[in-house]
């Protein structure tokens, strides 16, 4: 029951928080502002703090409050939110340090699949919803995406000490075939759009993040910066 009234309060009023919008022109759509978040990764598992914090942008269809406790959800919504994440779009940007991330800075990344093999302070985490099966589809006329992603982040606002703390900025991703890898099937295009995301606490943000279970598919919470 309480499963069923949540999901039904969340078609009814269509409340979103933050924003992203974003066209493709992949033959598909790519929608991931249901809710649209940042925070600054500032401790550790041992609660020691990071003086320059990585600074984590998360976007996804579903639609939570990220600043209310997802405890307070029965195991049966949780359970269905997170599968529900797994079936749509999601985007998280990643900035090596809270000190970089300023208005009018751009960063880029560029990436093999999920390897970093280029990379200006940004790791861009993208999942794009599962092509939708029908009883006519066969691996004759599957096209896969271009296996490689190229991602230019440019950052209009970063106010991370204002009362309305927000991290806002535009993106474009260009999926581009490898020769030698890709199939000649594979699918290049582009993904071009923004987003606002309002800054919330590490604390219940990670907290969410782990209850929804999102660390195989988004890679949140973080884990910690590779020892040098």
């Amino acid at each position: 029951m309480r499963l069923a009234l949540f999901l039904l309060l969340l078609s009814v009023t269509g409340c979103r928080f933050g924003e992203a919008q974003f066209t493709t022109d992949l033959e598909t759509v790519f929608d991931p502002g249901g809710t649209v978040f940042s925070y600054l990764d500032e401790r550790d598992a041992n609660l020691a703090e990071d003086s320059d914090p990585r600074v984590v942008v998360a976007m996804t269809w579903i639609v939570f409050d990220p600043q209310s406790d997802l405890n307070d959800l029965d195991g049966a919504a949780l359970s269905a939110m997170s599968h529900e994440m797994g079936l749509r779009d999601t985007l998280v940007l990643v900035f090596d340090g809270r000190g970089a991330v300023d208005a009018g800075e751009e960063f880029s990344c560029t990436k093999d699949g999920d390897v970093i093999v280029e990379s200006s302070g940004l790791d861009a985490r993208v999942h794009l919803a599962p092509e939708r099966l029908t009883a006519t589809s066969t691996f004759a006329n599957l096209e896969p995406i271009a296996s490689r992603s190229v991602s230019v982040v440019s950052i209009d606002v970063a106010a991370f000490d204002d009362a309305d703390a927000v991290v806002a900025g535009r993106l474009a991703l260009d999926f581009v075939a490898i020769e030698g890898r890709d199939g000649a099937s594979a699918r290049e295009g582009k993904i071009e759009g923004t987003f606002r995301a309002p800054v919330v606490d590490e604390r219940i943000a990670e907290s969410n993040l782990a209850l929804l279970d999102s660390d195989d598919l988004l890679g949140l919470p973080l884990s910690p910066r590779p020892q040098p």
